[in-house]
């Protein structure tokens, strides 16, 4: 067989504190994607208390003190979203009481599964580690417990010799403040495929959150980009965007609110999650930043769909035809690279986070 999957982490057992799961990525195939099956037990109430993927708050691959991928689990997920166009790629959503809420997330290598130009090689490596680490209850229904299993795509009997990966970092975080200027010194050392804004705050869809922005190189010399959010989204960053999402929640006769993923136009339906037809009204308000208001008119859970755009309120801007390899920016003949962000409100937790192509020579 060309191909397989392989267990890297079976799945754990319910734990109930902040831990960091180490995993040595040891074996001699080439590795095309890793996925991480993250599970979370719901609490008995409302309210939820931030998105579930806030539970994961840091995903890396290390090398020594090389770091080869690192980013949160908001991140991690807007990144699949807009890499692959799965949406979601595997998940069981539920506000549902003690039951057991399940969310599936990607790591690719390459510009698709089983890329054989782009892959994570780990005999290029010394002590190639994945270093997942939580904070079980940072996020979803008051969660109790958690569990992760983790797996990864392989190349088997098929030989192939990548050139490099896809290799994605955080580069920079900070609190904005409304209408000021962020300015960051972007990174220089490898070619890039995707640079990645996400600012994702309750009742604040992301153009309210990002103002302008503006990406130029060697002090101005070339403007690359100088656009406000929508601009982007609407036209060169539209690419995977928007997505579909479905959720079980349990019945709430008060106001109260959901974490969802969309945060941008966002549209909800509901319908009573039963055989009954009765008059069992469900409202949906709102839903910018992720953050929707839920109310029912009686003791019944309900099923909604929920569409919209900006995954966690995240923008990919895109470098060049995304399957053409050199077709990408080469950052490496200019002498500088700079972000010019202007924050449109204050007090959320903007980042920045890049996804390159390293080679291996």
């Amino acid at each position: 067989m060309n191909y397989r999957n392989i267990t890297l982490l079976s799945l754990t057992a319910s734990f109930a504190d902040n831990r960091t799961i180490v995993i040595d990525l040891n074996m001699s195939d080439p590795i095309s994607e890793i996925y991480l099956d993250i599970r979370a037990t719901n609490g008995s109430v409302f309210p939820t208390v931030g998105h579930p993927m806030q539970t994961v708050t840091k995903v890396e691959i290390v090398d020594g003190s090389d770091v080869l991928f690192s980013l949160d689990g908001l991140e991690v997920d807007a990144l699949d979203y807009y890499h692959s166009g799965q949406c979601p790629r595997g998940q069981r959503n539920t506000y549902e009481a003690l039951q057991e809420y399940n969310h599936i997330m990607a790591i690719s290598f390459g510009r698709f599964l089983f890329d054989e130009q782009l892959a994570l090689d780990p005999t290029k490596f010394q002590n190639a580690q994945l270093k997942i680490t939580f904070d079980y209850d940072a996020g979803g229904m008051t969660p109790s417990a958690a569990k992760l299993k983790v797996v990864a795509a392989i190349f088997d009997e098929k030989t192939i010799t990548p050139v490099g990966f896809l290799m994605t970092k955080e580069v920079k975080r900070w609190t904005s403040v409304a209408a000021a200027h962020e300015y960051t010194d972007l990174p220089t050392d490898y070619p890039y495929r995707k640079l990645l804004l996400q600012g994702r705050l309750a009742d604040n869809p992301p153009n309210w959150v990002f103002g302008n922005i503006k990406i130029s190189s060697d002090q101005d010399k070339k403007v690359i980009i100088n656009n406000e959010f929508l601009e982007l989204i609407s036209g060169m960053c539209r690419e995977n965007a928007f997505m579909r999402e479905s959720y079980v929640v349990s019945s709430k006769t008060t106001n109260t609110h959901l974490h969802i993923t969309p945060t941008l136009d966002v549209v909800a339906a509901a319908t009573i999650h039963g055989v009954d037809i009765g008059n069992y009204a469900c409202c949906i308000d709102g839903g910018d930043g992720g953050y929707m208001g839920y109310k029912t008119q009686a003791q019944f859970a309900q099923d909604i769909i929920v569409t919209g755009s900006a995954p966690h309120g995240t923008l990919a801007i895109p470098f060049g035809k995304q399957d053409v390899i050199e077709d990408w920016f080469d950052v490496a003949p200019i002498g500088s690279l700079k972000a010019d962000i202007t924050d449109g409100v204050a007090d959320c937790t903007s980042k920045i986070f890049i996804q390159q192509l390293r080679k291996y020579a």
